[in-house]
């Protein structure tokens, strides 16, 4: 009977570790998250506001901005760093990133930036902190902002 116990501890043990492993390479981030990540995305409201209208993101690893959604002409770029990724029980991709513009000061990152994408993959919310990670998506944070994807 001990030895029956010991063999279903056994197989109860591995089975969760072959769960645990598959949950951890989900965290893995990859080039196609680089490839998910990037495209245009705009917010025709912010037209009119301090945030950036439209912002172009690499698959290198870089990014633009634009004042307007009509602007050809940038208003900033720098590069950003995913840092981890997690996807939520209703789908929505979630990262972590690291982002520089201008002048790379001994390589600390300006921005540490929370995004979430819509499980859709047409929705862009993020927000931006100096210093740490955003904890979660709150839409009255002063760095809040939300994007769509153009198509």
């Amino acid at each position: 009977m001990k030895t029956r116990t010991l063999i279903s501890i056994l197989i109860l043990v591995l089975a969760l570790l072959i769960i645990c492993e598959g949950y951890a390479t989900d965290k893995k981030v990859t080039k196609k998250d680089y490839r998910f990540v990037s495209g245009t995305w705009i917010n025709e409201d912010y037209n009119t506001r301090a945030f950036s209208a439209k912002y172009v993101v690499h698959r290198d690893g870089t990014f633009d901005t634009y004042n307007r959604t009509s602007d050809t002409g940038k208003e900033s770029s720098g590069h950003y760093e995913i840092i981890d990724k997690w996807t939520d029980y209703e789908g929505n991709i979630w990262y972590k990133m690291h982002t520089w513009r201008g002048v790379i000061v001994e390589g600390k990152p300006n921005d540490y930036e929370l995004h979430k994408y819509s499980n859709s993959g047409k929705v862009l919310e993020y927000i931006s902190r100096h210093g740490d990670f955003p904890t979660e998506m709150d839409e009255n944070h002063l760095w809040y902002h939300i994007y769509y994807r153009q198509e």
